[in-house]
């Protein structure tokens, strides 16, 4: 069955390896963190928790799989289709979503609950390589090459920013790198960030959230130059996680933290890698997320083309969300609530960050097959016999 499996994953094999490692590692520490979780709500049985993580990541696997075996161009047929669907969401979320620290962001499908914001990530990043594609020739031009663009970016992240402004600072973020990519002139994207920020000023004064977000954001400045400031009852407990752990840290299973850490295996989940397997621990997660982010861009190979674009703009999606994850977790950033992708314990999120993976595999895949049936050309006319 393995050696079966192994034969059909196509694609560059050091993703493949990437995604392997992250989700063992995710495997590792949420069973190690939902430990306090378990006792309270499943009697102690904190197996019943890493099988149900293991299932999430099995249909993570199973749809990564079957995607990187579709051509990743049959996405650009449904560009507006996407648009069709997620922006009615997005807009209907704002009115009738669940409301959960006032932020309305999850939206109930068939009894289960489902964040719009997570199928908007893949819906713009989709149309932007598109769009960004076929405008190559007029990219440089405002009005032909950056006013369609600069729209549909300011009209999805503006539906998920007063709910979910981290998300949507992400989504920006990621949509600012894959137009850098594919060639769109500097001070048009400077004019973009002057929209963001207008937006966000705005936003600040209206948003039913704007006082959670002016409290993180004091709570970052001062603990930043304030020594004796310890922060919120998450924060400090993260610090202390992090700060127990040590260089090689306590060992696997045997965090304290944990007990004390509210979502130790979603949002802080890192502060439990780092508490156990210490700062060698942490630095060897960062660094499989940056290889991936590297070997995603390399194998797209830089080209400005749909699948360049795309694969480079959801490999920075996911990087910059782990990125992100982390800073926050060690102090650099204030409180976002982003998970740490293939890692952090909730199903939606593993869904959504596998049907990324599956499209950065199905465009590596082609890429290899493309260089294969170079070298065959190459071998055969180097075989041809002369006269």
């Amino acid at each position: 069955m393995i050696r079966w499996l192994l034969f059909r994953l196509q694609g560059d094999k050091v993703i493949w390896v990437l995604f392997f490692l992250i989700s063992l590692i995710g495997m590792l520490a949420v069973y190690s963190a939902s430990s306090s979780l378990a006792f309270r709500a499943h009697g102690g049985a904190a197996e019943y928790l890493l099988l149900k993580h293991g299932g999430h990541l099995l249909i993570g696997f199973i749809v990564a799989f079957v995607i990187h075996l579709l051509d990743y161009r049959i996405f650009a047929r449904f560009t507006n289709a996407l648009l069709f669907i997620t922006i009615p969401l997005l807009v209907f979320t704002i009115a009738q979503g669940s409301e959960v620290n006032e932020a309305a962001r999850w939206i109930e499908v068939f009894g289960q609950t489902f964040q719009t914001s997570d199928l908007a990530k893949i819906t713009l990043i989709v149309y932007l390589a598109k769009l960004l594609t076929m405008r190559q020739e007029v990219i440089r031009d405002f009005t032909e090459g950056f006013l369609p663009a600069l729209f549909w970016v300011t009209v999805i992240c503006g539906l998920i920013a007063p709910s979910d402004l981290s998300t949507a600072a992400l989504m920006f973020l990621a949509s600012l790198m894959v137009m850098f990519i594919a060639g769109v002139d500097l001070k048009y994207m400077g004019l973009l960030v002057l929209v963001a920020l207008m937006g966000l000023s705005i936003m600040f004064s209206t948003a039913k959230r704007a006082q959670t977000w002016k409290s993180r954001i004091d709570a970052y400045v001062e603990r930043i130059f304030d020594n004796e400031f310890n922060g919120d009852h998450q924060t400090l407990q993260a610090h202390l996680a992090i700060r127990t752990g040590g260089l090689l840290g306590k060992g696997s299973g045997n965090s304290t933290q944990r007990n004390f850490l509210p979502s130790a295996n979603a949002d802080y989940v890192f502060a439990i890698i780092v508490e156990e397997y210490g700062w060698v621990g942490g630095t060897f997660v960062i660094i499989l997320y940056l290889l991936l982010l590297l070997r995603a861009v390399s194998v797209a190979t830089m080209s400005k083309t749909f699948g360049a674009l795309l694969a480079a703009g959801l490999a920075f999606l996911l990087v910059l969300q782990a990125m992100m994850n982390m800073g926050v977790t060690v102090g650099l950033l204030p409180v976002t609530g982003l998970t740490l992708p293939f890692i952090s314990w909730g199903g939606t999120s593993i869904l959504v960050s596998s049907v990324m993976m599956g499209i950065i595999l199905s465009v590596s895949r082609d890429v290899v097959n493309s260089q294969k049936k170079t070298k065959g050309k190459s071998s055969s006319s180097r075989l041809r016999p002369t006269r």
